[in-house]
């Protein structure tokens, strides 16, 4: 069940529930030529609803933007700096909490470091203050659990095959059909100017090879382990 879709009454009425809540974060985010600015977004997006239908949770309005190094510059990217992005989900946080929420489940589309860092600080800085029961990750990684076995290449990664997969088995229609191979370049240790140099073509992995039955089955993978998380650590 989705807060924006109910109303103040119905919400009070779950709340009594103590439901754990979804909060799906995204990004708006250059994903080479085949992929929709939105892909971190549709992915945890997709997730949360099929998630909260199996363990009756509520799903937060989500956030589609969030802070990027290797894409900041690219086109169509939106960028939030580290500060924007703590007190954002720090402030959510707490406005849930006022209204009565103890359990969460933030939920990461997009990856990077330093967005997952803003996100994981504002997330403690909850759990300190209010005592709450919060987990935090990205369904990037739950996703890349399972694409070895089947067969996705090693070195795949941003608007690769696992991402392409992905979208196209939740929003086929916004997939390109021109998908060429990408490819990331590592610069060791090195603070970059210009990180976008690490993308060449502005994704890496062969999303060519990508197929909407495999994302089916990564997409239902991440549910099923997110699901097994929440029952393994008492969220």
């Amino acid at each position: 069940m989705r807060i924006e879709d109910i109303t103040r009454d119905e919400f009070s009425a779950a709340m009594d529930r103590d439901p754990v809540v979804i909060l799906p974060l995204g990004a708006t985010e250059a994903h080479g030529p085949h992929l929709p600015l939105g892909t971190d977004s549709l992915q945890p997006e997709w997730v949360a609803d099929r998630l909260a239908e199996r363990i009756d949770a509520l799903v937060a309005p989500p956030v589609r933007y969030g802070m990027h190094s290797s894409t900041r510059n690219m086109p169509g990217t939106i960028d939030l700096s580290f500060e924007t992005l703590y007190h954002l989900i720090s402030d959510i946080l707490e406005s849930l909490v006022r209204n009565g929420a103890k359990r969460f489940l933030v939920l990461s589309g997009h990856a990077g470091g330093s967005h997952m860092t803003a996100i994981k600080e504002a997330c403690r800085r909850t759990a300190m203050a209010y005592g709450s029961r919060i987990m935090f990750l990205s369904d990037y990684d739950l996703a890349a659990e399972l694409a070895p076995s089947r067969g996705v290449a090693t070195g795949d990664g941003h608007g690769g095959e696992v991402e392409t997969s992905r979208v196209m088995h939740i929003r086929p229609d916004l997939v390109r059909e021109d998908r060429p191979k990408g490819e990331y370049i590592s610069h060791g240790y090195m603070v970059l100017p210009d990180p976008e140099c690490c993308f060449p073509q502005g994704f890496a992995g062969e999303p060519g090879r990508a197929t909407a039955k495999l994302g089916e089955e990564l997409d239902w993978h991440v549910v099923k382990r997110l699901e097994e998380l929440m029952m393994r650590d008492g969220l």
